[in-house]
């Protein structure tokens, strides 16, 4: 499929329509004004940039070929576009310039194509009229050129004979190719014949490491305007927008030049220069650079971690050494900012130079919180994107025996989640999921996925292991059974320790159990005995979309706290006012504190048994089983 440009010829259709059929062909062709007609001569220097539609005042334009398709404004510049059976034949023709025989002028123009691999052509010429009949001297021979950036395309104008002149660019392409652009069309002062043609090999490159400089380097011309070798030239000029940045006094012709340019911010820079001797100065020769740093790349190896001072927080990170575009970049010249992340993101420290900072977190210690923050490089082209530290729980660490249930879809300890994770670790209760919760206490941990292979990660705070001799996780897992194949979700079980995590068990589900349900799981954290950890679960959904967890305890092993499991011939839930027990009868009924603490024991002796409760969470035991209820 190819896009063309929208040709502007309804006006200029019906402004010929309007001449009738008996129109000369040279009025068909040229569209001019009265302005033009007897506008004074011009002397060079001379340039347009065709930036808006006020040279058509006194440019002429033929549509030679009478297609209706001719040179017209486009978006700050000059286009013919194509026509798809004739070939073109277009002519853009300067104003009157007035020029002096045996002197040369320098010619430039910047043009471009519609397509970067479809063949344009044009030439220019100039003549001692604005008609094509009149055109015959070439400044620049019959070219074909395929390119989509401007490009400057030079010649030499040099008249035999002082008087007015015209010069026409003629769009000859072939037929059903695209378009030619044409912007900034230059014509030099007058020079004579002995006087230097342009440096060469201009080239700007800017450094990349941090500092605002360009390394410029040129070559000397060797020839003059009319091909005779240079015997000697007075200076070569080199000037940034337009302002000399550099004179290269005596240079030899054809010598290497070269300069260190200091620029004053990060910017895009036009540089050009001259060579010049005693019959005048050169043409220019022009290029454009961008001279200064880029943004960085990301930081990388972000860390964060606890002083010994209660609430302050260390953040650390690896220097930025490249910028976006992975050239090298000299960290000097490198700064940071950290930001604060949470419910809204504010900027804590900024100008840093170094790959750490400590500071206060928490001015509160008595609770435990989890800190995060986030890191910006940042260079004087610009800054990085913001890379997250990990999550940090500060202040005292939760002591041991450690137990969350979730009751009721509510946390009783803190607990971390990274939002750019893909699946989302959230509380549920069975009003949102449907699924009772392992200890009767409407609430549980789970983790979504939406797509297949998406991941999640839960954190909790820190844990002190200090005085369990044998130091075990348990918890309970739902497994699901795949309705057409093996549930091949995974949860796997962590531990950080001194900012380090340590992979420890990976469950698979469809090894758990060939039931749907509650599993209880048990990890050993004996290698972490009277330490302070945190765990980490991490969800790996490969098939099903929920990964359900509850009752997380760390104890000893087969330690003296109730165990908060039922067995499934005995149901046991809470109601309004009421424990309510079936399937217990003839069983040893005892009810206690969520702490262990006997409130009651009994025989049961109903199928159905109702017992009378304020309201509150209680742990109810029937024989060796046990479960937790809330009682409403």
């Amino acid at each position: 499929m190819r896009i063309h440009y929208i040709k502007r010829v309804a006006l200029s259709l019906c402004a010929a329509m309007s001449l009738g059929l008996s129109a000369t062909s040279q009025a068909s062709q040229s569209v001019t004004n009265a302005q033009n007609a007897q506008a004074e001569p011009l002397t060079p220097p001379y340039s347009e940039t065709f930036a808006d539609e006020s040279f058509l005042e006194s440019y002429t334009i033929i549509d030679s070929n009478q297609d209706g398709t001719k040179w017209e404004p486009y978006f700050g510049k000059v286009q013919i576009s194509y026509n798809s059976e004739l070939a073109m034949d277009d002519w853009l023709i300067t104003p009157a310039l007035n020029l002096e025989g045996g002197k040369m002028y320098s010619f430039s123009v910047n043009i471009l194509t519609g397509n970067g691999t479809t063949q344009e052509t044009f030439e220019i010429m100039f003549g001692k009229d604005k008609t094509p009949e009149a055109l015959v001297n070439p400044i620049i021979e019959k070219t074909s050129i395929a390119h989509t950036v401007y490009k400057a395309y030079t010649g030499t104008i040099s008249p035999t004979e002082s008087g007015i002149y015209y010069i026409g660019i003629h769009g000859c392409s072939s037929a059903d190719t695209y378009s030619i652009s044409v912007n900034n069309l230059t014509v030099g002062a007058a020079a004579g014949a002995s006087t230097p043609s342009a440096p060469s090999n201009l080239v700007v490159n800017t450094r990349t490491n941090g500092e605002l400089k360009a390394d410029i380097s040129l070559t000397a011309p060797t020839l003059d305007l009319n091909g005779q070798d240079l015997t000697e030239l007075e200076s070569v000029k080199l000037m940034r927008d337009g302002n000399l940045i550099k004179t290269f006094s005596t240079p030899e012709p054809g010598s290497e030049l070269t300069f260190v340019d200091e620029v004053p911010e990060c910017s895009r820079y036009t540089y050009s220069a001259i060579a010049v001797n005693a019959s005048g100065e050169s043409p220019a020769v022009e290029t454009k650079a961008f001279v200064g740093t880029l943004e960085p790349s990301d930081p990388t190896g972000i860390t964060l971690v606890e002083t010994s001072t209660p609430g302050e927080v260390t953040i650390g990170w690896t220097p930025v050494t490249t910028d976006i575009r992975g050239n090298n970049l000299d960290p000097e010249f490198v700064t940071y900012r950290i930001y604060s992340e949470g419910s809204q993101s504010n900027l804590l420290f900024s100008n840093i130079s170094g790959t750490s900072k400590t500071f206060k977190a928490l001015d509160d210690t008595s609770v435990q919180t989890f800190v995060q923050y986030s890191v910006v490089a940042e260079t004087k082209g610009g800054i990085s994107n913001y890379v997250y530290s990990p999550l940090l729980p500060i202040g005292p660490a939760y002591s041991t025996p450690y137990h969350e249930s979730f009751a009721e879809g509510k946390a009783s300890h803190i607990f971390g989640i990274y939002p750019e994770d893909y699946a989302l670790w959230s509380t549920y209760t069975t009003e949102d999921s449907e699924i009772e919760s392992q200890d009767g206490d409407n609430g549980f941990l789970g983790s979504e996925g939406s797509y297949s292979e998406d991941t999640g990660t839960f954190d909790t705070g820190k844990i002190d292991l200090s005085g369990l001799t044998t130091p075990t996780l348990t918890f309970y897992i739902y497994n699901i059974i795949g309705e057409d194949e093996a549930n091949n979700n995974e949860l796997s079980v962590s531990v950080v320790h001194n900012g380090n995590s340590t992979l420890l068990k990976t469950f698979k589900m469809y090894e758990l159990s060939d039931k749907d349900g509650w599993v209880k799981v048990e990890v050993s954290l004996n290698d972490y005995k009277d330490q302070i950890i945190q765990l980490r679960l991490f969800s790996h959904h490969a098939l099903l979309p929920y990964i359900l967890i509850d009752n997380i305890r760390i104890d000893n092993l087969n330690g003296s706290g109730i165990e908060t499991t039922v067995d499934s011939s005995t149901k046991i839930y809470g109601g309004t006012g009421k424990i309510i027990v079936t399937g217990a009868n003839g069983q040893t009924l005892s009810i206690f504190t969520p702490d262990g603490r006997l409130i009651s024991t009994q025989k049961v002796t109903e199928t159905d048994c109702h017992l009378t409760a304020i309201p509150g969470i209680y742990i109810v035991k029937v024989g060796q089983f046990a479960t937790k209820v809330v009682v409403k």
